[in-house]
């Protein structure tokens, strides 16, 4: 992943597009700026790690113009979860649409920081629950027959949320027709008969490692076959930790903001910025193969009037 393949005016483009295809419904009366447009600069902020201020400068840098600060701070403190969602999958969508089939889906949770900077390693027994300025972010990848992650869909939540609730929230929004899968990749973290319930229901073979110890052994059907298919694929989990390291290494794992809300949305802006690379990365190809045919096409019929 590569930030300077991502410019102001690219996510501007990318998020302008699909929200058009896809309108957001806010209530209110007409906005000065589109939705996309303060999308776009909150999108550009998370992937630079600016200010409110830095971001608004450069936005009228790059595209000319910018909201008042006041505006876009409230702007961005009303938009909803929901908004991010929806680009986050229609990005998926989108790229699924120029790859082959999804063999795989993957999830784990991850953590974000903001605000003060909390020295977590330096922290002991029930001192580490008391420090509540992180957030944590539970995304679910699709792994295609090709080797591509795509993330499909991701849930936040506050310090400590069950992972596995977010689980469920992130799997009630996977369209079962449009991303289809084998199986689901998971660790034991997960490993709850409610999740197990919820991948069969989508056509998912479950393959999340249970916990077995001497004294309590695997009885459940579905907890067996997960031990099973577990062995067979769950070597490839590796996939969403190596991901977690290439987004936490561009944008940071620390958010310069101080709303637990804001510092959500930001979690969910970061995969949405990776989705979005991968998008800009096939178009950009697309019109290079586009400009050399094109230029290979006129060659050939000038040598063929000569």
């Amino acid at each position: 992943m590569r930030r300077s393949k991502l410019r102001l005016k690219t996510i501007f483009k990318i998020t302008r597009a699909i929200i058009n295809e896809k309108p957001l419904a806010f209530r209110g009366r007409p906005k000065t700026y589109s939705d996309a447009f303060i999308i776009s600069i909150f999108l550009y902020q998370t992937l630079k790690n600016l200010s409110y201020r830095e971001a608004l400068e450069e936005a009228f840098d790059i595209l000319g113009r910018r909201p008042a600060l006041s505006t876009y701070h409230y702007r961005v403190s009303k938009f909803p979860k929901q908004s991010l969602k929806i680009l986050l999958q229609e990005l998926a969508r989108k790229l699924l649409a120029k790859e082959h089939h999804l063999f795989s889906f993957i999830s784990d949770g991850t953590g974000f920081s903001y605000h003060d900077l909390y020295p977590l390693k330096f922290l002991r027994g029930s001192e580490i629950r008391k420090v509540k300025a992180h957030i944590r972010v539970v995304p679910i990848i699709g792994v295609t027959s090709s080797g591509k992650r795509i993330v499909i869909t991701a849930e936040t939540g506050g310090p400590y949320a069950s992972e596995v609730k977010l689980l469920l929230e992130a799997l009630a929004e996977i369209d079962p027709v449009t991303f289809k899968a084998e199986c689901f990749i998971a660790d034991k973290c997960y490993d709850s008969l409610k999740v197990m319930e919820k991948l069969v229901e989508l056509g998912l073979k479950p393959a999340i490692k249970v916990k077995e110890t001497f004294r309590q052994k695997v009885k459940h059907p579905l907890r067996k076959d997960s031990r099973i298919f577990w062995e067979k694929w769950g070597r490839n989990r590796y996939l969403i930790e190596s991901l977690f390291g290439t987004v936490k290494l561009k944008i940071g794992s620390h958010f310069r903001v101080r709303k637990e809300e804001i510092a959500q949305k930001r979690g969910l802006a970061a995969f949405v910025l990776y989705n979005m690379y991968l998008l800009a990365t096939l178009l950009y190809i697309s019109l290079l193969l586009k400009n050399y045919f094109r230029t290979l096409s006129e060659l050939l019929k000038a040598f063929s009037s000569q």
